[in-house]
């Protein structure tokens, strides 16, 4: 039973380490640098799922890879992390005016035009050559080699690109005319490994038999410096082609050299150097900045140059600087320094790099280009300016360098977001150690505006809400006051109702009850003696004043509904009244419209029509006139209503008159027209005038006297 359980455990120990060790193998493989290795690309199969896509259009057209944007920095991604000595190869063909090229030793790549860590060798149609660097999320380039025979547009390269530790090697051919041109770089502190890409900036390309396999020693590259020597810290031609480029950080050559004629250095190599003492260098450039300092930039870096006379320079010269280099931290300056123009230096472009970038220090004296967003401005001094700027979690300066710059900043507004191109420095005469980098903008024409201050800013926010305050404390009054006029024409309503009632019902009714009181004490204390025909008399009476309460109360519900004011106007509905209340009496009624008539406010043609219907009733209950008459005049700006009989009158006095006087006069006082009472003794005259403007829609005026003619005349005589 033991020796069964031994058995056991030692299989399962066994089984256990078995499976460790398949884990270690398949880690080891997964890690290893040749696994993969050699690659050729499957585009002739129309296949592209192997490649990781950053930017650009990319697809296979004829079996080979196209890409067909002028995009800055699309890339294409493939390979393994862990490939470290190897060499790539790839057929290339430029589409636009910019460059395209092979990646090698990528890691971290990222959308953007150096959004990676690794090398990159391409065909550059600016100037004509092939050109090799390193980007490191920003963009450190060796000087440039010219192809012979130029780069054109629409024809095919040959261009290799290879890496054995720190030695970068780049070979360009021309397949037509089998033209070649090299390059070797020596660069201490290179990345190890990393995947390869295919990449374009501001350029189309296509690109075909893309290969990559496995280097095992220096032996295999053309020409590779094999190991930093003080002759390699500086670029040597070697005919034609290759060149080599050194940097070795502990160089006593250039530490000790005191030499006046000593050869142009790429500024960025005098960068990577850890001088103790100034040594003396010469450098070439173009000026990039001449005011408050003078600052000189070539492909690799910048720095300020001190010069011991005065100088002439302008933006854009092209310069040969000789003078003692100083490292002051991460600051490059070049002290009694002498100058002369040369030509042949190609004017370096603003780099595209990001605040954190600029933040790092490595782009100290460079020409950049930057974004970022205006928290406030502050005057420093006359032409001075200064902004403080936040680019995502990065804040800086920029500083304007004249006075048209100084008045554009004083234009912005904060919150806006900009683009700016400066010169980028980290010395703390213009940072106050405070923020990590200022930017020194030249002129008015290297800011952009890319998009103005949000709306929803605190104060555009408090200011919102207090209009909204403002509006809603205005809606609040606007509302009272309608409700309160709503309940003072309800009111008024009321009372004309009610005084109309007085007049008219309440009297009727009360000479009703004062008859029919009568013709019952009489019939009470006559029981006997009856006298038959007074009787039916007095009966008589009270039927009519029974049909004059009735006839009182249909003109009441008439004048709260007057429909026909609505279906005929004005002077039709006016007309009708006229005739209804004449209708079967010798009155003689008569009507007459002058001018043209037109469509009237609601307010006024209501007012009107019932201050017409109350005169052709009074005159018709009270005047005993033989003729009554009608007159509507559609004046320019005004409308005259004239209501006139040759009855006997009544006495001009408004302390003693009526209910129905009363209540004309309050709605002539509502559209604030003139009400005027004429009485001789032998008639009376009452007109009314209002403001009336002509009606602006004409065609409806021209349509209304097609109808109903220029001037109409009605009435029974």
């Amino acid at each position: 039973m033991r020796a069964r359980r031994s058995i056991a455990i030692k299989a399962i120990a066994l089984s256990a380490l078995g499976l460790l060790g398949l884990g270690v193998a398949a880690l080891v493989y997964q890690r290893s640098p040749v696994r993969g290795l050699p690659y050729h690309d499957q585009f002739a199969k129309g296949r592209l799922s192997e490649w990781q896509e950053f930017g650009g259009t990319w697809s296979i057209v004829d079996g080979a890879l196209r890409d067909d944007s002028d995009e800055r920095g699309a890339k294409l991604i493939t390979g393994s992390p862990f490939w470290t000595d190897y060499e790539a190869e790839a057929e290339v063909q430029l589409l636009g005016r910019g460059d395209a090229g092979l990646i090698i030793r990528a890691t971290d790549p990222d959308e953007g035009v150096d959004s990676y860590n690794g090398y990159y060798a391409g065909l550059r149609m600016d100037d004509q050559s092939l050109v090799v660097g390193r980007a490191e999320y920003g963009w450190l380039e060796f000087p440039p080699v010219r192809m012979p025979g130029g780069v054109d547009l629409n024809r095919w390269y040959r261009l290799t690109l290879s890496a054995i530790g720190c030695n970068i090697e780049a070979t360009a051919t021309a397949l037509d005319t089998g033209d070649r041109t090299h390059v070797s770089v020596y660069d201490p502190g290179c990345p190890r490994s990393g995947k390869i890409g295919v990449r374009a900036v501001g350029s189309g390309g296509i690109w075909r038999n893309v290969t990559v396999h496995r280097l095992k020693d220096l032996g295999e590259l053309a020409s590779a410096p094999r190991s930093p020597t003080p002759t390699s810290l500086y670029p040597t031609s070697q005919g034609p082609s290759p060149r080599t480029y050194g940097i070795d950080r502990n160089a006593e050559l250039l530490m000790n050299s005191t030499k006046s004629d000593a050869e142009v250095l790429p500024i960025g190599s005098i960068r990577l150097l850890a001088v103790s003492r100034p040594v003396h260098v010469s450098v070439s450039g173009t000026v990039t900045l001449t005011s408050p300092h003078v600052y000189i930039q070539d492909a690799t870096s910048g720095a300020e140059v001190l010069f011991a006379q005065d100088t002439s320079l302008k933006l854009g010269d092209e310069v040969e600087v000789a003078g003692e280099a100083h490292l002051d931290g991460l600051s490059l300056r070049i002290e009694n320094a002498s100058e002369q123009s040369i030509a042949g230096v190609v004017p370096a472009p603003a780099l595209s790099i990001t605040p954190l970038q600029a933040a790092m220090g490595r782009y100290d004296g460079m020409f950049v280009e930057l974004e970022g967003r205006l928290e406030s401005e502050s005057r420093t001094g006359d032409p001075v300016v200064r902004l403080d700027l936040s680019g995502g979690q990065q804040e800086f300066y920029a500083i304007s360098n004249s006075r048209e710059t100084a008045i554009r900043f004083s234009r912005l507004k904060n919150g806006s977001v900009l683009r700016m191109r400066g010169i980028c420095l980290v010395g703390t005469a213009y940072t106050d150690n405070k923020l990590p980098f200022a930017l020194i903008v030249r002129s008015p024409d290297d800011l952009e505006v890319l998009s103005g201050p949000p709306w929803w800013t605190a104060e555009h926010l408090a200011l919102m809400a207090v209009g909204m305050l403002a509006l809603g404390f205005l809606m609040h009054l606007l509302y009272s006051h309608a409700d309160e006029r709503r309940r003072a024409a309800v009111l008024g309503e009321r009372e004309r109702l009610a005084q109309e009632m007085h007049d008219t019902l309440a009297q009727s009714f009360a000479g009703l009850e004062f008859k029919l009181r009568a013709i019952r004490n009489r019939t009470l204390r006559d029981q006997q003696k009856v006298d038959a025909a007074k009787l039916k008399e007095e009966l008589q009476e009270a039927c009519e004043l029974v049909r004059h309460s009735h006839d009182e109360a249909r003109r009441s519900l008439t004048s709260l509904r007057p429909e026909i004011l609505d279906k005929q106007g004005l002077a039709d509905a006016l007309t009708q009244v006229g005739n209804r209340m004449t209708a079967g009496s010798p009155m003689q009624f008569k009507a007459e419209i002058a001018g043209q008539p037109r469509h009237l406010p609601v307010r006024i043609a209501d007012a009107f029509f019932r201050i017409g219907q109350e005169a052709i009733a009074n005159a018709v209950q009270h005047s005993h006139a033989q003729r009554l008459k009608l007159n509507i005049d559609y004046q320019r700006s005004q409308l005259v209503m004239v209501v006139e009989d040759d009855g006997r009158g009544f006495p001009v006095d408004q302390d003693g008159e009526g209910f129905g006087l009363i209540g004309m006069r309050r709605r002539a006082d509502s559209i604030r027209a003139k009400l005027r009472v004429e009485s001789n003794g032998t008639g009376a005259r009452i007109t009314v005038a209002a403001a009336c403007k002509t009606e602006p829609f004409w065609l409806f005026s021209l349509s209304y006297i097609n109808q109903n003619g220029h001037k109409r005349s009605n009435g029974d005589g």
